[in-house]
Formats: structure tokens, C-alpha cells, sequence
């Protein structure tokens, strides 16, 4: 059964069935009514799913940025839960180097009305270690009205930007370890 010829579904819950695919065969003209979509793990793209290659995810997250134009609301985007999985070639253990460990998890960034996304250390958003933002689409013209909107929030969500200022992606092992080294002891 496709699912797909299902013109008027608004809701489509597959979390918690055994459902495989990828969420980038979602099509322009698939589910033309569809506003909330949710995958489990085994979906490429699902709630939870963990990326085996860094290199896989800027073509993914420009696929998801696509359907996102189509329904702003498809995904909850905070509660998608990304990552890098453990068996990937890019993934490294801390070392018990302690604060604050690698980034293998990624987030969705929003300010005003430009979306992107980053890889981040897991915690609530105050807590929360980031790297620099790959955003999606271009800046907004500061003479429309919601540009001081998209410049105060664009502070905010730069504040967790510290650690990890200059890197798009995750460091390489031998980085995280010069910028742990680099931390001043108290």
C-alpha cells in the first residue's frame, strides 16, 4: 500500500512500527494535506535516527529544509533527536576528558525567519554546547520588519557558541582534545 495516495491524511504516526525508507523519497506532491509526520529510527531521517557519516548530513538537512517549505509544521523539529551514531567512523570516545563532550547531536536553529541547523552537545538550551550554525537560507533584508526579531534572537541562539567558535561540523578527535587541553582549570 502506498501511503502516499492518501490525499487528505493530516496525521501520519509510524513511530514505534518496524516502517523502513527514507524520508527524503517524500515527494513535493506526496501527502498534499499532511501536517504532522512521525518516523521511528529505521526510517532514514525518523525520530532518533543516528548518521553514520558526518558528510551525509548537510545534503540530508537540505532535503528536510525542502519539505519544511513545503509544511512549515510537519516535524517537531525539537524533538527529532539526530545524531551521530556510535559506529561511525567520525565518532570518538571523550577520553573522560569531562565538559563539555563532543558534539554528536543535532539541533534545528531558528531565528526569525531563517532556519538552520548545527551539531551540539545533548542538554536543555542553556546548557547546551554548540557548533556554529549551517544555515538554510539567506539572511533577511534589515530593512523588513522582522529584522530586529531575527537579530535578538540570532544573539540568543549564538550565546551556545563558544566552546566550539569556527566549527561547522564535529571536531576531529585530536581538535577535541587541543580545545579540552585549552580549557583553563579552576
Amino acid at each position: 500500500m502506498d501511503l502516499a495516495n492518501f490525499p487528505h491524511l493530516k496525521d501520519l504516526n509510524l513511530y514505534g512500527t518496524a516502517a523502513t525508507g527514507d524520508i527524503r523519497n517524500i515527494h513535493r506532491n506526496d501527502f498534499p494535506a499532511l501536517e504532522n509526520l512521525s518516523l521511528p529510527a529505521t526510517v532514514h531521517g525518523g525520530m532518533y535516527y543516528r548518521f553514520r557519516r558526518v558528510s551525509d548530513v548537510p545534503s540530508f538537512m537540505h532535503a528536510i529544509h525542502l519539505l519544511m517549505q513545503r509544511t512549515s509544521k510537519l516535524f517537531k523539529v525539537t524533538a527529532l533527536h539526530w545524531g551521530l551514531s556510535e559506529a561511525s567512523p567520525n565518532w570518538y570516545w571523550d577520553g573522560d576528558l569531562g565538559f563539555p563532550p563532543p558534539p554528536f547531536n543535532l539541533r534545528f536553529v531558528q531565528a526569525g525567519s531563517r532556519l538552520g541547523w548545527s551539531w551540539c552537545t545533548y542538554g536543555d538550551e542553556d546548557e547546551r554546547y554548540s557548533c556554529e550554525i549551517n544555515w538554510l537560507n539567506p539572511e533577511p533584508s534589515s530593512d523588513i520588519s522582522g529584522y530586529q526579531t531575527y537579530t535578538e534572537e540570532l544573539l540568543r541562539v549564538e550565546r551556545n557558541i563558544d566552546f566550539y567558535r569556527g566549527y561547522y561540523e564535529i571536531p576531529t578527535e585530536d581538535e577535541y582534545h587541543r580545545l579540552c587541553e585549552e580549557l583553563p582549570r579552576g
